[in-house]
Formats: structure tokens, C-alpha cells, sequence
């Protein structure tokens, strides 16, 4: 009897001292090792690309063109009956505007003459009759025929709602 459990209990401390190693090269064994290896991603280690056509909960479906922003969007009421979002419009264009367009909207801003054309005037009848929408899709994508750069990237939707209702003050304010 001993001589038959002897079999099975000599190599148990062998397979308990291998269990142990935790070298690069060893191997653990694993009490549970569908925990360990499931199917699901790791964080910070596999990406799931999404699926075809999939779009963000929080995305903001832009229009392809212009024209078609001017028509279609329109600043958010919550936005237009903020009393603070003038002033919190200022501020952003301020920080963003303020260096090619000026502080008051007529295209000498801060940088001056640095080669580029000069900004237009957006208080200019012709611009203080465009509609929201074209305010949002210029600071979004920019221009390419006036080298504005994009800032769809560096300003958030809420603040681009908010420098243009700044904007419609500096429209009123010039003329």
C-alpha cells in the first residue's frame, strides 16, 4: 500500500517546487485559466475597432459643405439663452480669434503682417448676414482660400456656440 502512494506522493514536491517558479522562462500554473485567458480584451493592451459605420453616442454629425451647415444648424437654445455665454464667448475668442482676427472682429489681430492674407472683416454686412451654421463649420474645418486653420480639434462644440454668439455682439458693436 505505502509502495502505491509512494507513486503518487513522490512527485507531488517536485511539481509543487516547478509550480512555484516565476522566472521568465517558468510556467504557473493556473487554478482557473478561463479567468485569465478569456476572449476579452486587456486594457491598455488590445483595441476593438468598431463596428462599420458605427457612429459615437456623442458625435456631432457635421455637414459636408458650408452651405449646407448654414442652412441646417443653428445655435442650441440652451446656448442662446445662457446669460454667461457671451461673456464666456469672449473669453474663448479671446484665446483663439483674437491673434488673426482682432479684438474686434476687423481681420488686424495681434500677429500682424506675417506673410499670410489678412483675415477678413466679420463684421462686414456680408458676414453679419450668414447664418450660425456657417460661424460653426468655418471654426470647425477652417478655411483653405484664407488659411484659417481648423480648431474643430482644440475648441469644443459648446465654446464654438459660444464665440459665435460673442461674434453676433461684435456684428452689432460694428456696425
Amino acid at each position: 500500500m505505502i509502495a502505491k502512494l509512494s507513486k503518487f506522493l513522490l512527485p507531488l514536491p517536485a511539481l509543487w517546487l516547478t509550480a512555484c517558479d516565476h522566472g521568465p522562462n517558468g510556467r504557473k500554473i493556473q487554478y482557473v485559466p478561463d479567468m485569465a485567458d478569456s476572449p476579452a480584451p486587456k486594457a491598455q493592451k488590445e483595441y476593438l475597432d468598431p463596428p462599420a459605420f458605427a457612429v459615437a453616442m456623442n458625435a456631432t454629425p457635421y455637414p459636408k459643405t458650408v452651405e449646407e451647415a448654414e442652412q441646417m444648424l443653428k445655435t442650441p437654445d440652451a446656448i442662446a439663452s445662457d446669460p454667461k455665454t457671451p461673456e464666456k464667448g469672449r473669453e474663448h475668442y479671446e484665446t483663439f480669434c483674437v491673434p488673426c482676427h482682432g479684438k474686434d472682429g476687423k481681420g488686424i489681430g495681434t500677429l500682424g503682417n506675417v506673410g499670410a492674407p489678412q483675415p477678413p472683416d466679420i463684421t462686414l454686412p456680408s458676414y453679419a448676414t450668414k447664418g450660425d451654421g456657417f460661424f460653426f463649420y468655418r471654426i470647425t474645418f477652417g478655411s483653405a482660400s484664407t488659411l484659417m486653420p481648423g480648431y474643430g480639434h482644440a475648441i469644443s462644440t459648446h465654446e464654438r456656440w459660444q464665440i459665435i454668439a460673442h461674434l453676433r455682439n461684435l456684428q452689432k458693436a460694428g456696425h
